[in-house]
């Protein structure tokens, strides 16, 4: 068995599927907390449970004792997904705003109950956010949940400085399903201003690339990291 332990907060997307697949092939204890549906069809033997914020007891403690019993000294990785809410109604729909603060609530209040283990523990806590390059291909971008989740991790990272607890976010790059898709894809689109392209990766390769960096990271921290070519470097 591998030694690293992953949490995944929000796993709802195809990626984030082939990301638990890639674990569960590799060994690894795993625990998805607010699944989608979907992501919980296709990996059926994952580990889950569903917590909303305020956390009741039971949830603290469920939470606590896989820890407990997963870490076993060990590192422990943790990687909040991208949300992938719309967000293009959030001034003219209440209910729109109050979706995105139950998310963001709900992943704090997760966060909270682990942070003197992880502090302990040490790893890598990875926040995943929607590019906006995505804005060209017509889809909805959670420009709201990706800042505060870049706030989030800044301030984490000044909080776990000393630690053996790094805090960083990736800029998800657009997503193809394989290698041969990604070329093809890539070719399509529009460059920027100078002419590049922003990058296109199959979903194998960027899952593989993240949990290396998961694994490894050891002095990169509060960093927002985009892939080259993009036509942005931050958010």
């Amino acid at each position: 068995m591998n030694a690293q332990a992953f949490i995944l907060l929000y796993p709802t997307s195809e990626f984030d599927s082939h990301f638990v697949t890639h674990l569960l092939s590799q060994k690894h204890p795993l625990l998805l907390i607010n699944a989608s549906a979907e992501v919980l069809a296709h990996n059926p033997e994952a580990s889950h449970i569903h917590l909303n914020a305020p956390l009741s007891e039971l949830n603290t403690t469920t939470l606590l004792d896989w820890f407990e019993l997963n870490n076993n000294q060990q590192e422990v990785m943790v990687l909040h997904c991208a949300n992938r809410l719309d967000e293009s109604n959030l001034l003219e729909d209440i209910a729109v705003g109050e979706q995105v603060i139950a998310r963001l609530e709900s992943a704090f209040a997760a966060l909270r109950v682990i942070a003197d283990n992880l502090r302990v523990s040490g790893g890598n806590l990875v926040f995943l956010t929607q590019s906006d390059t995505l804005n060209y291909e017509l889809e909805a971008t959670a420009s709201v949940c990706n800042h505060a989740h870049n706030a989030l991790m800044m301030t984490l990272a000044r909080e776990y400085q000393g630690s053996k607890l790094a805090v960083n976010s990736f800029v998800l790059p657009l997503l193809a399903t394989d290698s041969k898709a990604a070329r093809i894809q890539k070719r399509n689109l529009k460059g920027g201003v100078l002419g590049a392209r922003p990058a296109v990766y199959s979903y194998q390769d960027l899952v593989e690339y993240l949990v290396n960096f998961m694994k490894t990271n050891t002095m990169l921290t509060g960093q927002s990291i985009a892939f080259t070519p993009t036509l942005e470097l931050k958010l």
